[in-house]
């Protein structure tokens, strides 16, 4: 069941679409994956879905996108660096952000994930 009552599950897929779209305007390549079902488990709650979304590719990077339902709903980017270990879901999480950044902010979250942007305060690229 979805615990939120600000906003819907069509709502957040929706940002995570944007999320998808970005990346392929940021040089990803897609590939087809195999549709999902997932379920997340919360403090009271469990969410069931269907997830069709892409695999991506960037850079020796394997990227899924995913979730993580807090106090509100995140988004999460799950990477590998090698498709065998996509395939085995042997993938690191990157740091999870909120579904309800700006654009602005989305963008500048992926473009971190994949290593395009420094973090602040760090020499990593």
């Amino acid at each position: 069941m979805w615990p939120y009552s600000f906003v819907t599950r069509e709502e957040f897929e929706k940002r995570k679409d944007f999320a998808g779209s970005t990346l392929c305007r940021l040089g990803c390549t897609t590939e087809p994956w195999p549709t999902q079902e997932m379920t997340m488990y919360g403090r009271g709650f469990q969410e069931t879905w269907i997830s069709e979304r892409p695999l991506y590719h960037y850079g020796g990077k394997y990227i899924l996108i995913s979730e993580a339902l807090f106090s509100k709903p995140f988004i999460v980017l799950e990477i590998a660096d090698t498709r065998e270990k996509a395939v085995q879901n042997i993938m690191e999480d990157a740091d999870p952000f909120p579904y309800d950044l700006s654009d602005e902010q989305i963008v500048l979250e992926l473009k971190r994930a994949i290593e395009w942007e420094e973090y602040p305060g760090t020499n990593v690229p």
